[in-house]
């Protein structure tokens, strides 16, 4: 089966799902939780994919949530190298094992193909101005 599309994509762990997404502070993490099957606002849940089960205790996952949220921040995110769906590949294969489907991802891999064809403001992450009171409040918060 040949699935053609722009998809978003996070992992649903706990009773919440995860994905990650870009912004500028640094050192902040990009990744965040939503209620599971709904999704940032703005996109529409489409499916869910089995990838599988795993044996982590729940402390355990809580290590690998914190791990993976230091290392997805979100200065990070790049539309064709480093986006959700890279996120949720690492993720399911910390927990389980098992990588995604590739197909969710297929569109950025064609896009490092052919880099001209993608605006170079759907790449990086905005470039939002402000006086820095806002990383302050975000700091150090936890997942």
């Amino acid at each position: 089966m040949l699935f053609v599309g722009i998809y978003h994509s996070g992992v649903e762990i706990c009773g919440k799902e995860y994905c990650f997404g870009g912004h500028e502070f640094k050192d902040i993490t990009g990744v965040f939780a939503v209620e599971a099957k709904v999704g940032p606002p703005g996109l529409l849940f489409k499916q869910s994919v089995s990838v599988g089960y795993t044996r982590l205790s729940d402390e355990q996952i809580q290590a690998v949530i914190h791990g993976i949220s230091k290392e997805f921040v979100g200065p990070s995110y790049n539309l064709l190298t480093r986006n959700c769906n890279h996120f949720t590949d690492e993720f399911c294969f910390r927990l389980t094992g098992k990588h995604a489907p590739s197909w969710i991802n297929r569109a950025a891999k064609l896009g490092t193909m052919f880099p001209c064809v993608i605006p170079t403001e759907w790449v990086e992450p905005p470039d939002l101005e402000g006086d820095g009171k806002i990383e302050d409040t975000f700091k150090n918060r936890p997942v």
